[in-house]
């Protein structure tokens, strides 16, 4: 998911009821906040005064972020917080906020970010393929790639009380 590259196709609702079935494709990197983006999209229906605006297709936009009918006022918030991961985290990401009860709609997607990378940091990294292993290597079959996370522990157990 990049949400640099989302696209959306925009309509009105008076549009969809007259049945004249014109939309607009707008990139919305083009777009710095959703006031910016709302401006545009008065600009292409100058012809209503308040226009319901109604969304018929999207790429690059999880269905949470998006509706026919609603679109989320903080995207361009989630879009600059997910930036500071990497393109690897963000699925990774978007699956520990939904695990933890975190909606990234209506929760500060900085405050997400900057509380995931606290936790875990950079620990999200590939496998080597190419692992060089001579012949006094120990290789040993049966250990697990799961990351075990000690961080927490660290802090527990190294407190100011410590003995």
């Amino acid at each position: 998911m990049d949400l640099n590259n989302a696209e959306v196709a925009v309509t009105t609702q008076h549009l969809m009821e007259i049945k004249d079935y014109r939309d607009y494709w707008l990139h919305l990197s083009d777009y710095s906040d959703m006031g910016e983006f709302l401006c545009a999209c008065s600009d292409l229906f100058p012809g209503e005064k308040e226009p319901e605006y109604r969304y018929s297709r999207w790429e690059n936009i999880p269905d949470t972020l998006i509706s026919r009918e609603w679109f989320c006022p903080n995207f361009f918030e989630i879009r600059d917080a997910l930036e500071r991961l990497e393109e690897e985290e963000t699925e990774f990401f978007i699956n520990w906020s939904r695990h933890y009860g975190y909606d990234i709609t209506t929760d500060d997607p900085h405050m997400m970010v900057s509380h995931y990378h606290d936790l875990y940091g950079d620990t999200v990294t590939e496998a080597e393929e190419d692992a060089d292993t001579g012949e006094d290597a120990l290789i040993c079959t049966g250990v697990s790639s799961c990351y075990c996370d000690t961080l927490p522990f660290r802090y527990e157990i190294f407190d100011d009380n410590y003995d």
